[in-house]
């Protein structure tokens, strides 16, 4: 339960903002906390699958969240970042989780629960076994989009009738 307000109402999230997130992961239950998402993905980011994150945007909707998809169509993974294009990492684009009603995080690939750090380390490898690195590129143009598009979208949030 959230904490109590002075007044006594319960704390709420006004809004949540999702930045480049891979949409690797569907919920068995859908119910959202009701606030709107913003999320942000590059067009070229290679841990992003766009249809993927298409259907996690409508099982939001469906939860009770109102949900805005924008998409940069130059920008790569961490566009926000400090360094310049280069290769990072294992691409995740081949992982695909279901976190359960209980908050179990299980592989849809093998079955596998997510029951801490060790099986965590080993599902993920499992997930990008021969994936190869994916590029990160810091782009100053998308990066102050995003800057103007986030202000709006907390702006919306905080002039906006609170929600019931």
């Amino acid at each position: 339960m959230a904490p109590l307000q002075p007044n006594g109402e319960r704390l709420r999230f006004a809004g949540h903002v999702a930045f480049y997130g891979p949409c690797i992961a569907r919920f068995e239950n859908n119910r959202t906390t009701g606030a709107p998402l913003l999320m942000l993905i590059g067009g070229k980011d290679e841990i992003v699958d766009h249809q993927r994150c298409a259907e996690t945007a409508a099982d939001l909707r469906a939860g009770g969240s109102r949900v805005e998809t924008i998409v940069y169509p130059d920008a790569v993974h961490q566009w926000d970042g400090a360094f310049a294009a280069r290769p990072i990492g294992r691409n995740l684009s081949g992982c695909s989780f279901l976190v359960e009603r209980d908050g179990t995080i299980r592989d849809r690939n093998t079955g596998l629960a997510m029951t801490g750090p060790f099986m965590r380390k080993i599902i993920l490898g499992l997930c990008t076994l021969g994936a190869g690195p994916y590029p990160i590129a810091r782009n100053d143009r998308v990066r102050a989009q995003a800057t103007a598009d986030y202000g709006r979208f907390l702006a919306s949030i905080f002039t906006a009738p609170p929600r019931p």
